[in-house]
């Protein structure tokens, strides 16, 4: 017994020690970045940044000490193209560290960090006896993707929706769908690509028992992601109005789905992100920062992801107890439809969101080939 204990205890720390090793990895990456650009504001950080001030100055009334950073947007610009909970985020960066660049960046770079450690707690935790190991795949899986710590080096808004989505994903994979809806709430209130974080949420509820006890989970999510959007929004509608706040929210999905000017950053579909076409350049100052895939990783979990979703519509998913592979094609999914709705100009910075995915997607395959070698049916 004493034995066992200790070969288990020894289990858990060396992949414990490895998730911890992918967590240091990305934080040194996106810190290491963050740190070296030339230009106070990269990509399209001077609009996140600037409308969060005006957050903190007219929504909420926080008087901070502003740095006189040269470039404005206009002084009425909210950003109110994209929900507000990602400005929140960085205004309170501000509060708390300062109204500088490493201070903007630092969420970011704090959640891209944490999200190989989250996947290694949420798989680590399952009762199977390759969980650790598959938690430690899907930290080790995450932490080689380059647009994990290249965007989350950034200011911008897609490492909040990509932290997010992880924790709706980790709590997903443990049954704790209503906890999973209060996250995928948070990532649709930091942009409305978190709607591809619902479409996982909801995709993945095919493993609750009964069509009744699915419906009811299904209107409960409804409910749980429509109140956590509307009370990210509660600051907004008291400022400029409940009306204001509606026609911009209309009029920013009507803005998703139409194209950019073609003479502008480069672009490609959702599959061109995966074989890394024309990359989305983050910044040229020390160095050139593009948003690259590791493809690899990316094919692994598109081919999975489409073979499961394939199979639960033909024949169903009985015995396949999979949840990220039904995320990562939500996600895919959704961005797809805003391409096939009229914007072709998406850029691979987006698939951000995909790379917690991705990795956990990995890690659920281990567990599935595991699972079908030791029984002639797969787990139920």
């Amino acid at each position: 017994m004493r034995g066992s204990f200790g070969l288990k205890l020894l289990y858990y720390g060396l992949t414990f020690t490895l998730a911890l090793l992918a967590s240091y990895t990305v934080f040194t990456r996106a810190y290491g970045l963050a740190s070296s650009y030339s230009n106070p504001y990269v990509s399209d950080e001077i609009y996140y940044v600037d409308s969060s001030r005006r957050i903190l100055e007219f929504i909420f009334r926080v008087d901070i000490p502003y740095y006189d950073y040269s470039g404005r947007t206009q002084s009425d610009y909210f950003n109110l193209e994209h929900p507000p909970l990602g400005k929140y985020i960085i205004g309170l960066s501000m509060v708390l560290c300062g109204d500088r660049p490493l201070c903007w960046r630092l969420p970011s770079i704090i959640e891209v960090s944490l999200i190989p450690l989250v996947l290694y707690v949420a798989y680590a935790t399952l009762r199977h006896p390759l969980a650790p190991l598959a938690g430690c795949v899907a930290a080790l899986a995450a932490s080689t993707d380059p647009v994990l710590y290249r965007v989350g080096s950034v200011a911008m808004l897609d490492p909040h929706l990509a932290f997010m989505t992880t924790l709706s994903l980790a709590l997903a994979v443990h049954s704790r769908y209503l906890a999973s809806a209060l996250f995928a709430g948070l990532a649709l209130s930091v942009k409305i690509s978190g709607a591809g974080t619902l479409l996982g949420l909801l995709l993945s509820l095919y493993r609750v028992e009964g069509v009744g006890r699915r419906l009811k989970l299904a209107l409960l999510t409804a409910v749980i992601v429509s109140a956590t959007v509307a009370l990210a929004h509660v600051p907004l509608a008291l400022y400029f109005g409940p009306e204001r706040v509606v026609w911009e929210t209309v009029n920013a999905i009507k803005w998703h789905t139409t194209s950019r000017p073609p003479d502008g950053p480069p672009y490609s579909s959702p599959s061109g992100w995966v074989l890394n076409v024309a990359p989305f350049i983050i910044s040229l100052d020390p160095i050139p920062v593009r948003a690259e895939l590791n493809t690899l990783l990316h094919l692994v979990a598109l081919a999975y992801s489409t073979y499961i979703m394939v199979l639960g519509l033909l024949w169903g998913l009985r015995g396949y107890r999979v949840t990220a592979p039904l995320y990562y094609a939500g996600v895919t999914l959704a961005y797809w439809a805003v391409y096939i709705a009229g914007n072709r100009t998406l850029y691979s910075f987006y698939a951000i969101q995909l790379t917690p995915l991705a990795a956990a997607t990995v890690a659920e395959l281990v567990l599935q080939a595991y699972q079908a070698k030791n029984s002639k049916t797969p787990a139920s």
